[in-house]
């Protein structure tokens, strides 16, 4: 099984992409500081190195709880070993904060219909290999050599030693001789050896190499994956990874390392991407928002608990046979632990509770503490099963997961941080990774006792962003806080309170189907969320201010989170932004990057030949090493250099492809990924088979290191043919320019995309230091140094009526114009006082002849061009403002 990658989850590995060809880039050029310079160049912040792990690439993926981290970085593995380390069968250490987090995590990289293992496979293309450490001891050479293998492990099976100085016997046996790992060693290079050897490890003092599964490891540079393991950031870990010679670090958790203060040994996490909270819950990964109640009396907490679930359930059990899901609703209850000082509500307490006054038959709960684990390997999620309620006191086991946990009834502190990780954390998670439609269904539960529901809000709120990775701008909207004393049995969320029954004949047509009355309580039930505007028609349906003050009072409940909180009618007009579209006919539709993309690619025409510009035939290091076939000497670097030298001077016997092998790869990797997917692999391999025929005769290449320098090689050849395509793309969308086609392309305002405040929802903010009078949202998306400047000249200039900063998202909001393949999303939206709509790009000097940046200003160009003067499309390259000011100037007579 496969899952479909949230755009977020794309993202996040891009980034890690482009780091990646960064510091191979960088290693190439010889540069001083690869890492620091690749990092700077993604993040615009310096690389905090550790002492242990010069060079090393030691980054860090910020994801909040119930963003899929595993499946992450399951994918990244495939990304590291093939863009950092030009690899296909990577070996990588794999580890995990505790045994729990090991045997579930190997469970799925093991089992071939697990989406883990999938994602190995997707992005590697070769036999996966899953290991236990103690496996590992005998893993034998061909296996390394034919497979990926991936070593899951435990932190502390791997540290030289613990905190206190001492090595156990499960640890030893990594660094120890064994003789199963001998041929791993066989043939090596002096130089290698050199790097291997311990001082003083052999017979009268002499270095030598010791046969360890942690040689084994620093042979192959493998890539290091961290699993929530921002508290092993210590100085033996740090020594223990060293001991391997990783390639590569990369660490996923909600909450990195933040202090740093290398006199006491703390080094802060090199956060190379974040997600949001918000972009969870835009992507249907959580549940969100979380409805809060108090009540003063543990009892009634756990009564309304109980009334929570049930009516969830009831929603569900009407909702499940029409959308073919299932889902059985689950509270979790947070007792307290016992004391000697004060009577507490314990777990057997809670549970008397429920059967005794509650009645909640027995068979429907099960108690999880560290003493008593009720839940085993109970599948939770099996509609045969009967739980409901599930006892705890500060955690559930480790590892544990049920998105069908909604409800959170505590009796104990749950503004502890632990409460918040452990507790809170499991209720957020959306069953399936797939919003239901439905309002009750979408969002999770909590009911505390406490006497001060807001206070408590706030604590918890602060705890989301300490402990679970939520980011202060989105964390408000977190929790919806009710103050309500009565007991209700309506779930406080989508109903609104009505004087009269209303006549469903006076609604607006689009409002009927998702609204109705319920009698017996008064209200008006929403049955799927409504937009701003049909909200506001609903309201103006209804005859008294009383009705509709509480149709404001649901809007400002439900509006989605991270939209500005607003009055209905204080959202800013839509700026309506006229979109390129094709008149075939009568017929009409949205000019889209499949339009771009009819054309016959014709490679007998794409040139074959690579000079040593684009890819040189030896095996070399920028200017600080070159590695022969038979090379016995060496050079010693550091870091990420090391590694890569190590693994160039290994020309082994699975280099020794035939022509044919190598092609097809070659053109594996041109079409991974669903890539030039229009490509017939007759042109593409035919074609192929020129390029290595050029550089196998006319440049005399080795046939080994073509092999062993294969990545480099399908990198020129996907810009090549990317080139060739633009070409070709350019000369289909030039017959709709010209009118060479029975089609016309114009850029039409009859059906423009509406950017609406109620739907901006911008990831992240701006935070800077300038202010902005014109731009048309309370929100501004967030913006670099000099988009900000770009802003302050669109904000400050006379012509404009208002502008937005645009999305990079059109889910949260944002407008984009087709490429092949893809889509722009433009920097700014403007709106001029003469009429007309603009688009402002901006880019720095050292991206404005990129070939994609050049294809962006194109279509740009093109959708100004077909706008009748409606519309005017600028890039401002590297400040200049004066272009700016020019573009936007008023036009006489525009429209």
């Amino acid at each position: 099984m496969s899952l479909v990658l949230r755009e977020y989850q794309r993202e996040s590995l891009d980034a890690i992409g482009r780091f990646c060809d960064a510091v191979r880039a960088a290693v190439g050029r010889a540069a001083l500081r690869p890492v620091h310079d690749a990092y700077y160049s993604e993040t615009g912040r310096d690389f905090i190195e550790v002492p242990q792990l010069p060079n090393v690439p030691y980054v860090c993926l910020r994801v909040p709880t119930g963003g899929g981290k595993t499946l992450i970085a399951a994918h990244a593995v495939g990304v590291i070993a093939k863009r950092l380390g030009h690899q296909d069968r990577p070996l990588c250490l794999w580890v995990t904060p505790s045994t729990t987090i090991r045997d579930q995590t190997l469970r799925g990289l093991r089992d071939r219909e697990h989406a883990y293992h999938a994602a190995l496979r997707a992005a590697l293309g070769v036999p996966v290999e899953v290991l236990t450490v103690e496996e590992a001891l005998s893993v034998n050479r061909s296996m390394l050599s034919s497979s990926a293998v991936i070593v899951v492990t435990t932190i502390q099976s791997y540290r030289i030693q613990n905190d206190r100085g001492e090595r156990d016997e499960a640890t030893r046996k990594v660094y120890e001789d064994n003789g199963y790992l001998m041929d791993h060693f066989a043939n090596l290079p002096a130089w290698v050896r050199e790097q291997l050897a311990e001082a003083g490890n052999g017979n009268g003092g002499a270095s030598r190499v010791s046969l360890s599964l942690a040689n084994v490891m620093k042979l192959r540079g493998p890539i290091v994956i961290m699993d929530e393991a921002h508290n092993a950031r210590t100085r033996v870990s740090f020594d223990s990874l060293a001991r391997f010679g990783p390639l590569g670090v990369l660490e996923l958790t909600a909450t990195p390392q933040q202090d740093h203060d290398p006199d006491k040994e703390q080094y802060a996490s090199n956060v190379l991407h974040a997600v949001s909270a918000l972009q969870l819950k835009r992507e249907g990964m959580i549940k969100l928002p979380v409805e809060l109640e108090s009540r003063d009396n543990w009892l009634d907490v756990l009564a309304l608990t109980k009334q929570r679930r049930e009516t969830l359930e009831h929603r569900a059990r009407t909702w499940g046979p029409l959308s073919g899901r299932f889902v059985r609703p689950i509270a979790l209850i947070q007792a307290q632990p016992r004391s000697k000082a004060r009577e507490t509500h314990t777990v057997d307490a809670i549970k008397t509770a429920l059967v005794d006054q509650l009645k909640v038959p027995a068979d429907r709960i099960r108690i999880a503490t560290g003493d008593t684990d009720e839940l085993g390997d109970e599948d939770l999620r099996a509609p045969d099963c009967t739980v409901e309620y599930i006892i705890t006191v500060d955690k559930l086991r480790e590892g544990w997961d049920c998105p069908f946990a909604y409800v959170l009834g505590s009796v104990g502190n749950v503004a502890t941080e632990t409460a918040v990780e452990q507790l809170l954390g499991r209720v957020l998670r959306m069953p399936d990774a797939v919003p239901t439609g439905v309002p009750e269904l979408d969002r999770a539960y909590a009911v505390v006792q406490s006497p001060d529901v807001v206070k408590t809000a706030k604590n918890l709120c602060d705890s989301l962003v300490s402990r679970c990775g939520f980011d202060p701008e989105s964390v408000g909207d977190v929790f919806r806080v009710h103050r309500h004393v009565d007991a209700q049995r309506l779930l406080p969320v989508a109903t609104i309170p009505v004087s009269a029954a209303p006549d469903p004949a006076q609604f607006p047509a689009a409002v009927r189907g998702k609204v109705e009355y319920d009698a017996d309580s008064g209200t008006l039930h929403v049955r799927e969320p409504l937009t701003r505007e049909e909200t506001v028609a609903l309201r103006d349906s209804l005859g008294t201010l009383t009705d509709r003050a509480a149709v404001e009072e649901y809007w400002q409940s439900e509006r989605g989170v991270g939209t500005a909180a607003k009055n209905l009618d204080e959202y800013a007009p839509p700026v309506r932004v006229p979109q390129l579209i094709v008149r075939d006919g009568e017929r009409s539709y949205l000019f889209e990057p499949e339009e771009l993309d009819e054309f016959a690619w014709d490679l007998d025409r794409c040139d074959a030949a690579i000079g040593d510009a684009e890819l040189s035939v030896e095996l070399n290091i920028g200017d600080r090493v070159t590695v022969g076939v038979t090379d016995r000497g060496g050079v010693r670097v550091g870091g990420v250099e090391e590694v890569i030298v190590r693994q160039l001077s290994f020309v082994a016997e699975s280099d020794d492809w035939s022509k044919a092998e190598l092609v097809r790869w070659l053109d594996a990797e041109l079409h991974h990924g669903g890539a030039f997917a229009g490509l017939p692999k007759a042109q593409s391999q035919a074609w192929l088979l020129r390029v290595v025929d050029f550089l196998l005769t006319d440049r005399g290449a080795d046939p080994r290191i073509l092999v062993r320098k294969r990545h480099e090689l399908a990198i020129v050849v996907v810009r090549r043919v990317a080139a060739h395509g633009r070409q070709q793309v350019r000369q289909a969308a030039q017959m709709l320019v010209d009118g060479r086609s029975r089609r016309r392309l114009e850029t039409s305002g009859d059906d423009p995309r509406l950017l609406e405040e109620q739907d901006y929802c911008p990831y992240q903010e701006y935070r800077g230091m300038l202010s902005f009078g014109r731009h048309a949202f309370t929100k501004i998306g967030a913006m670099g140094d000099e988009e900000s400047q770009c802003a302050s000249h669109v904000d400050g200039h006379p012509n404009v009526h208002r502008w937005v900063r645009n999305l990079i998202h059109e889910s949260a909001g944002g407008f984009s114009l087709p490429l092949s393949p893809g889509r722009f999303f433009p920097d700014f939206i403007v709106e001029l006082r003469d009429g007309r709509i603009g688009i402002v790009e901006y880019k720095g000097g050292h991206l404005a002849k990129n070939p994609e940046e050049l294809h962006k200003e194109a279509v740009g160009k093109l959708w100004e061009s077909r706008s009748r003067g409606r519309c005017v499309f600028v890039r401002v390259v590297d400040r200049d403002w004066a272009k700016l000011e020019t573009a936007l100037a008023p036009v006489a007579g525009a429209p």
